[in-house]
């Protein structure tokens, strides 16, 4: 498959994020090709962990934690492996898409429409499904995720799941403490500038039409930075183990690498390369990880924040340029060298 700048760009949330900015910077923006260059001249907003499997492994600022973004929706998945495999949900399971949506709040860039229409479910509007009765799998719920980094789908997983499974899921595949933030409710102290929980806007229409009232009045892109600083965070080397754990674990393998499908073609002698990355203004974060066919197995974390609107822009090029790390010990030295 070739690769889709879109298709890299949703399935990082970074569609989502671009949603956010105001309409102003909607202009062509330059597009900054050297990363090795940004990384070099800003280590500081960087944490990064990669590993080829093969000897060679660049750390910086390892344990330091940052802004995750959707890279964090791994725990996520994580925690419905551990539910399937304990029996506590199936794959098959029928999941109402009114149910689903209740958590859809917009500012998704078309993650949440684009996920409609993969399965199939007509959408008038392109936003929420002309029949919220419908039904899909569980799995497929959990597939949106993923592949789209749908943001609604994430919180009705946490909500069906349960915080307390999602934890026991991180403790058990390496990353004990992790963040599982209900997305809707980070938004929405955004928006509303204020504490308010998922469950109030659910059930209190008045809630509803605030939001919709405030989302035109949004800061712009240093406001919504300043914002995405202070949400869920974690460390490059949790996000890496992780990462790794995964890899043994089909269910949520099989996730990821149809996720990691839209970054290329496989090389020779790679059996899969597993991807989910995120994006909020001024982050960008990429979790990866290469199963190579002799048995070898590649993982990276690589997180970054500060970035500028035409930085930002350009972050699925630093999602390829973490892959190829992962594939070419000469991209994997240039790592090295700009974070030394």
């Amino acid at each position: 498959m070739l690769l889709s700048r879109r298709n890299v760009l949703r399935a990082c949330g970074a569609a989502g994020a671009v949603a956010l900015l105001p309409a102003a910077t909607g202009r062509a923006l330059a597009q900054p090709d050297d990363w090795f260059a940004w990384l070099r001249a800003n280590r500081q907003h960087v944490a990064a962990v990669l590993d080829d499997g093969r000897g060679g492994r660049v750390a910086h600022r390892a344990a330091e934690p940052q802004p995750l973004a959707s890279a964090v929706k791994v725990v996520h998945l994580a925690g419905y492996a551990k539910a399937v495999a304990t029996g506590a949900a199936r794959p098959d399971e029928e999941v109402r898409v009114g149910d689903w949506e209740e958590y859809y709040i917009g500012l998704d860039g078309g993650a949440h429409p684009a996920s409609l229409r993969a399965l199939g479910i007509p959408s008038a509007g392109d936003t929420i499904a002309d029949d919220p009765n419908r039904r899909v799998r569980l799995d497929d719920v959990v597939a949106s995720m993923i592949r789209f980094s749908d943001n609604a789908a994430t919180d009705f997983l946490r909500h069906r799941l349960g915080e307390g499974v999602l934890r026991a899921a991180a403790a058990r595949y390496g990353r004990p403490g992790a963040p599982v933030p209900e997305i809707l409710t980070e938004f929405l102290h955004l928006i509303l500038g204020r504490p308010v929980s998922a469950a109030q806007y659910i059930r209190d229409p008045r809630v509803k039409l605030e939001v919709i009232g405030r989302i035109p009045a949004l800061p712009g892109y240093d406001g919504q930075a300043a914002w995405a600083g202070t949400t869920w965070a974690g460390s490059p080397v949790a996000l890496s183990r992780i990462h790794r754990a995964l890899t043994d674990v089909p269910v949520a393998r099989d996730h990821l690498e149809r996720a990691g499908a839209a970054l290329g073609e496989l090389p020779p002698g790679v059996a899969g390369i597993g991807f989910k990355g995120g994006a909020l203004p001024g982050v960008i974060t990429v979790g990866m990880s290469v199963r190579w066919a002799d048995g070898r197995v590649g993982t990276a974390a690589v997180l970054t924040r500060g970035l500028d609107v035409a930085r930002f822009v350009a972050g699925d090029r630093l999602v390829l340029l973490v892959r190829q790390a992962l594939l070419d010990p000469g991209v994997l030295r240039e790592f090295q060298v700009s974070l030394s």
